[in-house]
């Protein structure tokens, strides 16, 4: 049996997984991906989620759930790596949010599949050379 890749849910994805409606591929295979345990986090993430959440208890409940999660964590070398990919796709006449700059950094370096509901990731994708799967 062949080992599924890890993924790591951008924050629009886990927006989507959470909303009470829509969005039900997505939805079932984030289910799927929870019950396999490949589903990682990274600290832009969460606090993305984390800054959207409703009220104080909201955040905590959120925290606690997505602690449970594997870590891919930012290290030093990833921030120059997200300003090497943003400088190169500058010059490509692409100009891309920092925080997708670090989340496809940090899915390169821990080579995790990224999904996603954001175009951003579908032109960073191979600059960065890493596997995205657009939910769109």
């Amino acid at each position: 049996m062949t080992q599924k890749e890890g993924v790591l849910l951008d924050t629009s994805a886990w927006i989507a997984f959470f909303s009470p409606t829509g969005h039900d591929v997505l939805k079932q295979e984030v289910r799927t991906a929870l019950q396999e345990e490949r589903v990682h986090v990274c600290p832009v993430v969460i606090s993305e989620l984390l800054v959207g959440a409703r009220d104080r208890k909201a955040v905590a409940r959120l925290a606690d759930l997505l602690s449970a999660l594997s870590d891919a964590p930012i290290r030093q070398e990833t921030w120059r790596r997200a300003a090497d990919l943003g400088f190169s796709l500058r010059r490509k006449g692409h100009s891309v949010p920092l925080p997708d700059l670090l989340i496809a950094a940090i899915c390169s370096e821990a080579s995790l599949d990224l999904w996603h509901l954001d175009g951003h990731f579908e032109v960073v994708a191979p600059c960065a050379k890493i596997k995205t799967r657009s939910f769109l």
